[in-house]
């Protein structure tokens, strides 16, 4: 009953203030309507909004414009700092905001322009709001950054106006930087690494100053111990060969002080300000230009090593509700169940709602400024399941428009939970799941866990091992990727080989040598870091597999030379020690790091590994051992004819997990 009253009370407040959901409407729908989403509905009909957003900058003046159609009140707040804990600390006076108008409508936007430049200067808005189904006991106002901030002090709490133009934001010759993209989305191999890991190790040859910072991917020349022999970081990534490099968020995320000594670690699937980088990866967070400039010196790098840079984006949530999302517009930016709660298929407690007009337009927009602004060439989307699939068709059209080849892909997953269909605005809304393949643009990838789980067992049962270790009802899951699950009856299926991401392991669960030892040790595991003859044997089939099957090409840093954290399976938190990548590998596991390299060389050598087109009547494949349907042999082997001219015109792939110690391919 007391829920009931709530949700009474917060729809009577949203029909109240500016008159924009009609109470009529609101109390006529019946009991299993989800009257949130028709009130979210109706502020959309009513207020969504096209134009720009944030503080719009120029030397002349600065234009403040929030979207806040429920506020009875806006102000701006500006500062000369972001904290008052920084030398030069000053209240720089608030202005109160006006409502805009269009041909006499209002557009749900409250506005101001404050004369003179005000560059590098910070501020906040006073929002007063209806209560919040959240709290009710929370008082109407709240000071929040800006939901549109492109740069921010320290710990993300305030915006700063930012000039994108100036030397302060952009390093020397970024003018000349440009993507780095391949021809084909299939034509992809990605190496996944966390900013902290790539060098924060000691023996990863990067100076100490920038160890697990932006500017750790700026250093060249770097070597095993300082030692001149053995290449690490970014000259040792030219020598592997993969063509991208997927960075973990480094947008700003809540769970790092920024102001601390360095040594706390997160993942970061934590968002706070979607369009501003981490200020803990950079050499001053307190300074909202260094942190820009830095990210973009990193790009830079990577660029400069012909390497591409896929950005890791969570959009599905937020760190909390306490967000400025929420003190903007109370929970129009979420989606809410009927009873007053927020859904939680993203098992975080607060999905967000992207087939809400302005949160679309703010997905769309924050994707667009990255990409534009930073120089990105691709994007991996964190729980892409909980997004619906318009939208995400919608940021594929937006990144054609700026080049084709951005690559885009995924975790289409359905969720902890089931969507209710009143939960999402609209009944029809589709999710940008793996079972809703057809609906979505062949050039959105998705991560393939079926042949992840074929090759080394499924991740939520460490015990149980995979096709590299003879499991031999793991074949079929093996069998479908090899054509990037777009042949047979795979448990789902892609449209084409571009819609799959073959892979093995990634940031999540365990490494792929530590779940292959616990398996190969039956769980009495002394030392996950030891070499182990027959695990290397099955870390090389495993790079075998995923580097001769169709689709993208992607593996976790460190899986190319037996990475271990020491059977830390959700690492997202424990220190960076035990994250960070041990340089060491590439002297003590030489031969799976030239294994890996020497299959990389292999895929680009041959176009059938990288097709992008489906087409059940090739029948340029023809299997010898197919292990699909009785799992009763093992090993597989197959040939792949070719007709590309200038290439081999026959490939033979043999995958035998029966005598580990005699992998081949």
């Amino acid at each position: 009953m007391k829920k009931t009253k709530k949700l009474i009370s917060l729809l009577l407040c949203m029909a109240m203030v500016a008159s924009m959901v009609s109470v009529a409407m609101v109390f006529s729908t019946s009991a299993a309507t989800n009257s949130f989403s028709e009130a979210a509905m109706e502020l959309d009909k009513e207020y969504a909004y096209d134009g720009e957003l944030g503080a719009i900058y120029s030397p002349e003046s600065t234009t403040f414009k929030v979207w806040a159609p429920l506020a009875t009140e806006v102000v701006l707040n500006r500062y000369a700092t972001g904290s008052d804990e920084e030398d030069g600390a000053a209240d720089l006076g608030t202005t109160e905001m006006e409502k805009l108008m269009d041909d006499d409508k209002w557009t749900g936007v409250w506005t101001t322009t404050v004369e003179g430049d005000i560059v590098n200067t910070y501020y906040t808005y006073s929002i007063t709001n209806p209560n919040h189904i959240y709290n009710a006991n929370r008082s109407y106002t709240h000071e929040t950054q800006d939901v549109y901030s492109y740069a921010v002090g320290v710990n993300g709490n305030r915006s700063m106006v930012v000039d994108l133009d100036s030397s302060a934001t952009n390093p020397d010759g970024w003018e000349n930087d440009t993507h780095v993209l391949t021809d084909d989305q299939t034509d992809a191999i990605i190496w996944e690494v966390h900013v902290k890991d790539f060098s924060y190790a000691e023996n990863s040859g990067v100076s100490e100053e920038n160890r697990g910072k932006f500017l750790g991917f700026t250093e060249t020349g770097t070597t095993l111990n300082g030692e001149g022999n053995i290449a690490t970081c970014i000259d040792y990534l030219k020598e592997l060969g993969v063509t991208h490099v997927q960075i973990n968020p480094f947008y700003d995320f809540a769970t790092i002080d920024e102001s601390g000594d360095g040594t706390e670690f997160n993942w970061g699937y934590d968002p706070k300000n979607y369009g501003v980088p981490e200020g803990s990866y950079s050499s001053n967070p307190y300074d909202g230009n260094v942190r820009i400039k830095e990210a973009k010196a990193m790009i830079q790098a990577l660029h400069e090593a012909g390497i591409g840079v896929i950005m890791d984006v969570v959009y599905n949530h937020t760190y909390s509700v306490d967000s400025c999302f929420n003190y903007s517009v109370p929970e129009y930016y979420y989606r809410m169940t009927a009873t007053g709660g927020y859904s939680q298929q993203s098992g975080c407690g607060n999905d967000t709602a992207s087939e809400r007009a302005m949160y679309r337009k703010y997905m769309r927009d924050m994707i667009t400024y990255w990409v534009n602004e930073y120089h990105l060439d691709g994007l991996r989307f964190d729980l892409m399941g909980v997004h619906d699939g318009e939208t995400m068709n919608l940021i594929r059209d937006d990144m054609d428009a700026i080049d084709p080849r951005i690559v885009m892909y995924g975790e289409g997953w359905a969720g902890d939970t089931v969507y209710d269909p009143q939960t999402c605005d609209g009944t029809d809304t589709f999710m940008c799941t793996q079972t809703n393949s057809a609906k979505i643009s062949t050039r959105i990838g998705f991560f393939n866990d079926q042949i992840r789980d074929g090759i080394k067992g499924n991740v939520f049962h460490v015990e149980e091992g995979g096709f590299v270790q003879n499991t031999k009802t793991s074949a079929p899951g093996v069998n479908y990727g090899i054509r990037a699950n777009t042949m047979g009856k795979p448990r789902w299926k892609a449209q084409s080989p571009e819609q799959c991401l073959t892979y093995a392991s990634c940031h999540d669960n365990y490494t792929l040598y530590d779940k292959l030892t616990y398996v190969d040790q039956m769980g009495q595991v002394a030392n996950y870091r030891q070499r182990y003859t027959n695990v290397v044997a099955q870390n090389k089939l495993t790079g075998a597999i995923v580097s001769s099957c169709q689709g993208m090409d992607f593996i976790l840093a460190g899986e190319e030379m037996g990475r271990s954290k020491d059977g830390d399976e959700n690492s997202y938190k424990s220190p960076a020690t035990e994250n960070m990548i041990d340089w060491s590998l590439l002297k003590s596991n030489a031969d799976i790091v030239s294994y890996y390299r020497g299959m990389f060389e292999l895929r680009k050598a041959f176009s059938p590994f990288t097709a992008t087109v489906a087409d059940d009547k090739d029948d340029s494949y023809a299997y010898y051992y197919d292990t699909s349907s009785t799992g009763s042999v093992n090993p597989i082997a197959y040939t792949i004819a070719n007709n590309t001219e200038g290439e081999w015109n026959k490939i033979a792939v043999i995958y035998n997990g029966t005598n580990v110690e005699k992998n081949y391919t």
